[in-house]
């Protein structure tokens, strides 16, 4: 992972994983899943934000805090990959 910024202001992220490895999975069935799952994406968000204000000064916590949904969410996601609904 790439960042531009500090702990205070990062305005950049990029993350390298190997294609079609592991990572690259989990990031595509995550985004195909949101994408197709609006009120997910949404639950997500308002998560993001609570945890954002819950941990304005603190990236390390608002990151772990969201490690759970996140795992709830891949789950779904590798579920609903095997059947599209």
């Amino acid at each position: 992972m790439f960042v531009i910024g500090n702990d205070e202001m990062r305005t950049h992220h990029i993350h390298v994983v190997k294609w079609r490895g592991p990572e690259w999975e989990n990031y595509i069935n995550f985004r195909d899943y949101l994408n197709a799952h609006p009120e997910k994406a949404m639950l997500y968000d308002s998560y993001k934000h609570k945890l954002a204000s819950q941990f304005s000064d603190d990236r390390r916590n608002y990151t772990a805090g969201k490690e759970e949904i996140i795992q709830q969410l891949l789950a779904e996601a590798s579920i609903w990959k095997r059947n599209p609904v």
